[in-house]
């Protein structure tokens, strides 16, 4: 097993903009280096290069696929055990895609030792998220000045604070059992 990095991965695949500057955002405010591999990349050779690694690493395109060589990327983060953190954008409407609770169901399926769900853009829905049972942290904004501007990132509109989303996902990540 490497060490414990935390993986940010798509639920379903994602547009790659919006997925970097939402992974550039959480790592900046995490204080560490973001490494970036695509699905289409062999997950246990990139898994098993990974052994000094530190940071978060990004990961593009749909971690389900079938992997020509066998497997799943979300496969191999389960058999690997490494923390993962699902990236959720949702629907022109607001509403959160069924992809995202699919994906859990899939990671817990797997044993992907997952650590939570991070809304990418849009509103912030508190009521909403709260009821739909997701282990959500809050929400990776379209426009992170918008976070500067309002004290406590809005408070219940716009979820916790980014130093508070990195707060809850740092103590997740120490109590996960892996």
């Amino acid at each position: 097993m490497i060490a414990p990095i935390p993986f940010l991965v798509g639920a379903g695949p994602l547009p790659d903009a919006r997925m970097r500057a939402g992974c550039l955002l959480l790592a900046s405010a995490w204080g560490v280096e973001l490494s970036h591999h695509r699905c289409s990349e062999n997950p246990h050779q990139v898994l098993g290069l990974l052994l000094a690694e530190v940071g978060m690493v990004q990961l593009s395109g749909d971690p389900a696929m079938f992997h020509p060589d066998g497997g799943s990327w979300l496969e191999a983060l389960g058999a690997w055990r490494q923390p993962t953190i699902l990236m959720v954008s949702p629907l022109p409407s607001g509403e959160i895609p069924g992809v995202a609770p699919a994906y859990v169901a899939l990671c817990a399926a797997l044993n992907v030792p997952l650590i939570g769900v991070l809304q990418l853009g849009g509103q912030w829905d508190l009521s909403l998220r709260r009821s739909d049972g997701l282990p959500w942290f809050g929400l990776l904004p379209d426009d992170p000045s918008a976070l500067s501007a309002v004290p406590n990132a809005g408070g219940l509109q716009q979820g916790p604070s980014l130093e508070e989303l990195v707060v809850q996902l740092r103590r997740r990540l120490l109590l996960s059992p892996d």
